[in-house]
């Protein structure tokens, strides 16, 4: 087959992106297909060579680097003569303008068959707070949370308002990334913090989530198709699972699977595939949950393009599943491409 892989983009995980974009590519062309890498960041020119790719790493992008890119280069991109003869698009971009529902309105409007799901789905699912009212009404538990704006931050009636209705441990993020970006843990009782971490969230967004924190284990599942694969249980060994520990080697442990016992991982995979099915997500998705003290999964969201860097965790749920890196690939393609 002939196949694009969309990778880079204009986000804050634009160099993740890459990173699972290369990957991505270099799978496929083992499993024979003729594949492309297009960076949609460029516009018409995002053609991007394997030296190119070569160079690609997990740095953090600067504000700097994100404020020179125009989301009108991604219509430029899907329009350009690059998506021409193309079987299949294969979506490796993260967040914003990828993840969103973006890119996928577009490539549908040009007729043109992508990975994974649909333009309402990935909107959704890239919207926290819509995703936990869907949550609420399939009956999967969700932490509590309100939504604010980056001006609520000098609303101080508001800001107790909250103190009050969450209390204690508290996360504030984006309504609209992901990777940890712009994501503060801190007491609820603190208010110059939670100033601070409205702010600090205020920088990638306009729409700032405040959950309740969820003491006890973090746990991801991969869905692939209308099955779940193997819980991961993910330990950083130090502090949360932010960016760095995520796209650090050696800086998380990994259990695949998890320990748990039968009838917690049971319950934990028919949520994930519960939550996948009730935002209308396709081929494949990643669903986060953390497992209280009581042994009661809580799910946090769903990732409809996850990543796919070599430490990323749907290849390692897929691996343990028997399934190697490009028929993975290949098995999210043929999904993709099932009516």
């Amino acid at each position: 087959m002939n196949v694009v892989v969309l990778l880079g983009g204009i986000s804050p995980e634009r160099n993740i992106s890459l990173l699972s974009g290369r990957a991505i590519v270099k799978g496929l062309r083992g499993q024979g297909h003729t594949v492309k890498a297009v960076d949609p960041s460029r516009g018409a020119n995002g053609l991007m060579t394997d030296e190119e790719l070569a160079q690609a790493s997990a740095v953090e992008v600067t504000a700097e680097e994100l404020a020179s890119f125009q989301p009108s280069s991604l219509v430029s991109c899907v329009l350009s003569p690059l998506l021409d003869d193309v079987d299949i698009v294969f979506i490796a971009l993260h967040g914003r303008y990828g993840e969103d529902g973006y890119i996928q309105s577009l490539l549908d409007l040009r007729g043109v068959k992508y990975t994974g799901s649909g333009m309402v789905a990935s909107a959704v699912a890239m919207d926290k707070a819509m995703t936990k009212m869907l949550f609420q009404v399939g009956g999967i538990p969700t932490a509590f949370w309100v939504v604010v704006k980056p001006e609520d931050a000098d609303n101080l009636d508001m800001l107790d308002e909250i103190r009050r209705e969450l209390s204690g441990k508290i996360v504030v993020k984006p309504n609209d990334q992901g990777s940890t970006v712009g994501l503060t843990i801190l007491d609820a009782n603190d208010v110059g913090a939670l100033q601070q971490a409205i702010r600090a969230a205020a920088q990638f967004t306009q729409t700032i989530l405040i959950e309740r924190y969820i003491a006890g284990r973090e746990l991801t599942v991969t869905v692939l198709g209308n099955e779940a694969l193997p819980v991961i249980e993910i330990e950083p060994k130090a502090g949360i699972y932010d960016y760095a520990n995520k796209y650090t080697k050696g800086k998380t442990e990994y259990h695949c699977p998890a320990d748990l016992t039968e009838e917690v991982r049971d319950h934990v995979m028919s949520l994930a595939v519960t939550a996948h099915h009730i935002l209308g997500c396709k081929a494949y998705s990643r669903v986060d949950f953390r497992l209280n003290d009581e042994n009661i999964p809580v799910c946090l969201e769903v990732n409809t393009s996850p990543g796919f860097t070599e430490l990323s965790l749907v290849p390692m749920s897929a691996r343990e599943a028997g399934i190697e890196f490009g028929p993975l690939c290949d098995e999210i393609i043929r999904l993709s491409l099932e009516d």
